[in-house]
Formats: C-alpha cells, sequence, structure tokens
C-alpha cells in the first residue's frame, strides 16, 4: 500500500483540504476534500444503493453525513482508488452515527494547481458542486498561519 504525504491547506469547521503528494517537496497528485454537511444522512446520499433490495430509506438516519472527495488530474485504477479510499477512510471510519461517502472527480487542470492560490477557485467550485455554499475564496491570508482558518 502507498504511503502519501499529507499536506492540511485548509481546516474549517465544514471543510478540509489536503494535498496528497507521492513524496515530500513533490506537487501534489491529488487533493483529498472532506464536508461535513452537519445533518442526518439521507439514502439520497448514497444513489448507487437506491431500489437496492433489502435497503430502506430509514436506515440512513445517521447523525450527520461526511463527504470524501479526491481531485485528480487523470481517471485512477481500482489499486489506486483503495489507496486513496483507505487515506480517506483514516480520517472517517471511526466516527459514531455518521455516514459518509467517497467520490472521484477529475479535474484534467489539477495538475497545474500546486499552491494556494490556484487551488482556492478549483475547491470553491467543488464545494459548490456538492451542494456546500461556503465562499472560501475571502479567507484573509494571514488566516493561513494558524492550524485553522477560522
Amino acid at each position: 500500500m502507498k504511503n502519501f504525504h499529507l499536506n492540511r491547506i485548509l481546516n474549517l469547521k465544514t471543510v478540509e483540504a489536503y494535498f496528497l503528494r507521492d513524496g515530500y517537496l513533490i506537487s501534489p497528485k491529488y487533493c483529498l476534500v472532506l464536508i461535513d454537511y452537519k445533518r442526518p444522512s439521507t439514502i439520497n446520499d448514497f444513489p448507487h444503493l437506491k431500489d437496492i433490495e433489502g435497503i430502506s430509506a430509514d436506515e440512513f438516519g445517521n447523525d450527520n453525513f461526511i463527504k470524501a472527495v479526491i481531485i485528480s488530474a487523470e481517471e485512477i485504477d481500482q489499486e489506486t482508488h483503495d489507496e486513496l479510499y483507505t487515506a480517506a477512510a483514516g480520517f472517517l471510519e471511526d466516527k459514531q452515527d455518521c455516514r459518509w461517502n467517497f467520490v472521484i472527480e477529475v479535474v484534467p487542470d489539477f495538475s497545474n494547481k500546486n499552491n494556494l492560490n490556484d487551488i482556492f477557485p478549483l475547491l470553491q467550485s467543488i464545494l459548490k458542486t456538492h451542494n456546500l455554499s461556503l465562499n472560501i475564496e475571502d479567507i484573509p491570508e494571514e488566516k493561513f498561519n494558524f492550524l485553522s482558518q477560522e
């Protein structure tokens, strides 16, 4: 299994984002975005499970729902998918009464997004795509000297 070097680039109450690198001081290969919706999960959060016999919409009433989004410049193979899933699971698998899911967004231009000025418009777009209305582009630059940008 691959070990990724993680560099946290954003830490808010509802969103965290990390560059995932193959090594120290290497351009990021992926970006992991964790979105905390702070609401109960529903079957609509898991469209691939809808209409499967034996799965009831009532089973999805957990107290919270979090989505892990991986941004990649290219399509990935199953082995890489599993490694990235494991990286996200390290943050999310032990949360009690919380459901989470995992998606990969292929953004060909991501390979050119290796600094905060370049990544923030892309992160803003990803948040909008995944129905989180939060403006991260107006965070003052000096806030990035702290562990949290809030």
